[in-house]
Formats: C-alpha cells, sequence, structure tokens
C-alpha cells in the first residue's frame, strides 16, 4: 500500500511525439508540486523528440532502441527512484494535471494502483472503435479476474514502485498494460480510479495498431484465465476484500 509520497516518477514512453512532448513535460514540471523525476524512454525517434527532451534541464531521456510500449515503460520503471510511478503517454491526449488527483486518492485509499478512467468524460473524445474495444476488454477482465473497473487501457496510473517490482511482467507491447493488471488482481494489490479527460492528439498520428493489440492483450486474458492458480489467487482476494 501507499501511504506517503518521498518522490514520484512520471515514466513517458515516445516515439516521434516532437509535437507533442514539450508541452506533456512543461505541464508536469510546472504544475505536480511532489518531488519528482521526469523520465522520458524514447524508441528512437527521427522527428526531434529526443533533441527536444534534450534540450529541457529537468527531464532525463532513455532512448530504447527496442521497439515496444511495454518495454519502454519496463525500462524506464527499472530507471525510477520515486516511491510512486506514473505512468502516461506522451501524445498529449491525457489531462497531466490530473496527477495530482491521481496521487491524493492513492494516498487516501492507501491504494497501490490508481487508474485515470476516461469512461466518465463528457467530451468523448476517444474514437468508437476504441471505445466499443476498450468496453469489451474491460468486460472480459472485470468477469475473469473479480475486479470492478471501468477502463482497462488507460495509460495513465499511479502505481506503487514496491507494489510493480513484486510483480512479474513479460508482455513487450500493448498487452503489458493487461497484463499489470492481472498480476496485481493476482497479487490482492489494491487498484482504484479516479475520472479523467481524453483530448483529441493535436500532432501526429496514434501509434495503436487496433487488431494487432487486440489480438495480443485478449490472448493475455485468456492465458491469465486459463492459469489455475491466477485465477484460484483472484477469487480469494475478491473473497478477503469485498467487505472492507
Amino acid at each position: 500500500m501507499t501511504s506517503k509520497v518521498e518522490m514520484v516518477s512520471v515514466v513517458i514512453p515516445t516515439l516521434n511525439e516532437a509535437g507533442n512532448i514539450l508541452e506533456a513535460v512543461s505541464t508536469i514540471h510546472n504544475d505536480l508540486s511532489y518531488p519528482k523525476e521526469i523520465i522520458v524512454v524514447d524508441g528512437n525517434s527521427t522527428d526531434g523528440t529526443k533533441e527536444i527532451v534534450q534540450s529541457l534541464g529537468y527531464c532525463r531521456l532513455i532512448v530504447e532502441p527496442r521497439r515496444g510500449y511495454g518495454l519502454a515503460l519496463m525500462t524506464g520503471m527499472k530507471n525510477a527512484k520515486g516511491n510512486i510511478i506514473v505512468m502516461v503517454d506522451g501524445d498529449g491526449t491525457y489531462e497531466v494535471r490530473h496527477i495530482h488527483r491521481m496521487i491524493n486518492k492513492m494516498i487516501e485509499k492507501d491504494a497501490d494502483m490508481v487508474l485515470a478512467t476516461r469512461m466518465y468524460d463528457p467530451n468523448k473524445a476517444m474514437g468508437l472503435m476504441n471505445f466499443i474495444g476498450n468496453k469489451v476488454i474491460t468486460t472480459f477482465y472485470d468477469f475473469f479476474f473479480s475486479q470492478f473497473l471501468s477502463d482497462t487501457q488507460s495509460g495513465f496510473r499511479a502505481i506503487s514502485h514496491e507494489a510493480i517490482d513484486n510483480v512479474e511482467l513479460k508482455a513487450y507491447d500493448m498487452a503489458y498494460a493487461t497484463e499489470m493488471l492481472i498480476q496485481f488482481a493476482k497479487q490482492g494489490f489494491s487498484m482504484i480510479e479516479v475520472p479523467t479527460t481524453y483530448k483529441a492528439r493535436k500532432y501526429g498520428r496514434p501509434k495503436l495498431r487496433r487488431f494487432k493489440s487486440g489480438i495480443e492483450i485478449f490472448s493475455t486474458i485468456f492465458r491469465g484465465f486459463l492459469d489455475a492458480d491466477t485465477f484460484r489467487k483472484c477469487q480469494e482476494n475478491w473473497k478477503q476484500n469485498r467487505f472492507k
């Protein structure tokens, strides 16, 4: 559980986000009042993203030439010094000003993870296909692993560093975020949500490949469900925690 803030490590995976990254990191730098570090893990961008980050005195740049969303986050988290890790995309779609909201709720509830849910956003900036896919994935996840989340595909999360160090994650791409939730459910870690807003991308093209990512995510869910030990432990944890 997380009951205090020693340092917040904000980990941002990027690949060709030159038009978006400056606004994201400068907002975090100016608005986040907790002791912090900002780690940008770049997939060897060719559009100037690395140079923008390098020119700033308040960011740490790690170049991860091996491609993969999950791999970039793994690399950033391994290098993070804070007891709370915030993961967020560098494309400007998430409202990074809500990091305070997430951390405050994390401390208040003594939680291991807080997800910023986009499902209650009145602006509805998420595309219809992404919205439907998210709801289907979330329904399967909640049913199989005894959870009550509304947005399992949110890439905006505050996570206990101690908790993430105690789960084994192997997915190197988009399924990483779902695998994390499965392993947290298996370990009985507390996961809660806070509402956030979601914005349309200003520059560049989305990196999400819906079909490929969907197959990877559903494969990860079904592997977890078919693993008897994972399923049993999730059920046990739900029974222990349902009346708390």
